[in-house]
């Protein structure tokens, strides 16, 4: 039996593409703890912006080929590109697309799935371009912060991250900066990681720049802390 890593998935589904244009991206998310394969730089701003850092959403999952949803009459079937569920505990359906949506002129398709949405119990919300244009800035800052979640995901770093909760405890806010002198004794990396893990369980936020992280990012608790 092949081994199944992610890796393997991830070129499984590339050569199963054929002449698919779009990109393949294989991430790891702290939320769900497990590799994604998101198949389009949509997907991939869609992870970032509106499901990993979003403090809304306290679970995600992108079903698979498999996993149909049908209408009240079981005549219809389609698949959600994404179903979170969210802090208040309702249940989403996300639809990812590229390009701008006019309300006025949507498809079929769109029409059916928001009402298969209903039927199940969801809520349906589109993402098209006007959801990630203000925002674009925001991705390759939080691209970077994943790294540093992603190369410690297999390190032990429980008695970093209690340190951590300690010092946001009692600190409230601060720099980056600030964070890495109080605690020089421990990896940097391990602080950085540590943080952002916060960040995306909600416990944090942090100060989103085009050049974040550096030592001046800046970060707050939250008040659920």
């Amino acid at each position: 039996m092949p081994n199944k890593t992610p890796e393997n998935a991830f070129l499984a589904r590339l050569r199963g593409r054929k002449s698919t244009r779009s990109n393949l991206w294989l991430v790891y998310s702290h939320k769900t703890r497990s590799d994604l394969i998101l198949e389009s730089h949509q997907e991939l701003a869609h992870w970032l912006l509106h499901l990993e850092f979003d403090p809304n959403i306290v679970n995600f999952w992108i079903p698979g080929a498999d996993e149909l949803y049908a209408d009240q009459r079981g005549s219809r079937k389609t698949r959600p590109d994404v179903i979170a569920t969210s802090a208040s505990g309702g249940m989403e359906w996300h639809e990812v697309k590229a390009g701008y949506v006019e309300e006025n002129t949507v498809s079929e398709q769109i029409i059916v799935q928001r009402q298969m949405a209903t039927d199940n119990g969801a809520t349906y919300r589109l993402f098209d371009e006007s959801t990630r244009l203000t925002r674009r800035y925001e991705l390759m800052p939080r691209l970077r912060l994943m790294h540093f979640v992603s190369v410690s995901r297999s390190q032990s770093i429980d008695h970093v991250r209690q340190a951590l909760l300690n010092y946001v405890s009692e600190a409230q806010s601060g720099t980056l900066g600030e964070m890495l002198q109080a605690y020089s004794a421990l990896p940097p990396t391990h602080l950085i990681a540590s943080l952002i893990q916060l960040a995306i369980e909600g416990r944090v936020t942090l100060d989103i720049e085009q050049t974040t992280p550096t030592r001046q990012t800046r970060w707050s608790a939250r008040a659920s802390l």
